[in-house]
């Protein structure tokens, strides 16, 4: 269940399970009101499986992989934190904050089918602008044809 903290920065979370799912397409993981500082911490519950190979990579609509680099999904594993393109650890540096834009929502992107797994987004977020939010999307696959 995603929670949410009331002093900043503020911290909203969400957890995708996939069980065969997709394509190539996209999860709407955060949606973003107003101009905010956000930073992604990504850690795996189960490991992913793909027989297809699936990469993965996270940012927004024109910048796909601008807050995660291209990871092949089966490279990451249960309690692995991924915040760059070679999960491979249980403990991390701190990710980096990014400076996002109004309407710009923050989306895993992949490119082929996962068979399973599941990861616990968390972000932090700092508002820029009055209003200004980031909420959880209630994650669905979107897949998108060519």
């Amino acid at each position: 269940m995603p929670f949410s903290s009331n002093v900043p920065p503020f911290t909203v979370n969400e957890t995708i399970t996939w069980d065969d799912d997709g394509l190539e397409g996209y999860w709407p993981v955060f949606t973003v009101t107003g101009d905010v500082l956000v930073r992604i911490v990504p850690v795996c519950k189960v490991s992913l499986a793909s027989a297809a190979a699936a990469e993965l990579m996270m940012g927004i609509e024109y910048k796909l992989d601008a807050m995660i680099a291209t990871t092949t999904a089966t490279d990451i594993d249960a309690n692995e934190v991924w915040i760059d393109g070679t999960p491979d650890s249980f403990i991390e540096l701190e990710s980096d904050w990014f400076a996002v834009s109004n309407s710009n929502d923050i989306r895993l992107w992949q490119d082929d089918q996962i068979d399973s797994g599941s990861i616990a987004f968390y972000c932090e977020w700092k508002p820029l602008s009055d209003g200004s939010s980031v909420v959880a999307a209630n994650t669905v696959f979107v897949e998108v044809v060519a």
